[in-house]
């Protein structure tokens, strides 16, 4: 009954938050002149408590790695105004962790390849060609989501009239157990489409 309460708050959750990106979405896109999409690519690194975020102590690891890397589908609503509304929905790949916990006459061996689907709503203030940006959302795991929020800086790189290369850095912690906070620099590609003249 417990895991039945947990997946229905967890659709629940993922619900709430699809129907606000859309209804935010709704309400502004009259005004706005263009729509932009992009995909990028975020290498890293993330700090994790891994005692904390696996249960078992760090005398028992026997190999691990926190090179991070994330695929990030964005779309944002653009108007002559520098703040413009968004949304990101991404794949992550968090952290890895091998154990070889002593029990009994024979070891047990424990093996994590953590990674997550995110979903967040951000803010973007765009000055020149500098951009900040902020967000908040979740990251749904195999046992369950947890809130996040995103903070990054770049810069647009012009590739085209319609085409730029976001170049930028970005944190983004995950309140789940361990606190792990990937941090990465991201590059990819931005169409932005519709603009009117």
């Amino acid at each position: 009954m417990k895991a039945e309460e947990m997946l229905f708050n967890k659709q629940r959750i993922v619900f709430i938050l699809v129907m606000t990106i859309f209804f935010c979405f709704s309400s502004v896109s009259r005004a706005q002149h263009s729509k932009e999409i992009s995909l990028s690519f975020y290498p890293g690194f993330t700090p994790v408590n891994f005692e904390k975020a696996l249960g078992y102590p760090d005398d028992y690891m026997e190999d691990w790695s926190q090179f991070y890397y994330s695929f990030d589908l964005r779309g944002f609503l653009s108007s002559e105004i520098p703040f413009q509304i968004g949304t990101d929905l991404a794949w992550q790949r968090l952290y890895y962790a091998y154990y070889v916990v002593p029990y009994g006459p024979s070891p047990v061996y424990r093996e994590f390849n953590v990674s997550t689907v995110s979903l967040m709503v951000l803010v973007r203030y765009s000055v020149n060609k500098f951009f900040v940006v902020g967000g908040a959302g979740i990251h749904s795991f195999n046992s369950g989501i947890s809130p996040a929020i995103c903070l990054e800086a770049g810069y647009m790189i012009n590739a085209g009239a319609n085409l730029k290369i976001p170049v930028s850095l970005r944190i983004n912690p995950v309140f789940a157990d361990g606190t792990p906070i990937p941090i990465s620099v991201g590059r990819g590609a931005s169409y932005t489409f519709g603009q009117k003249e």
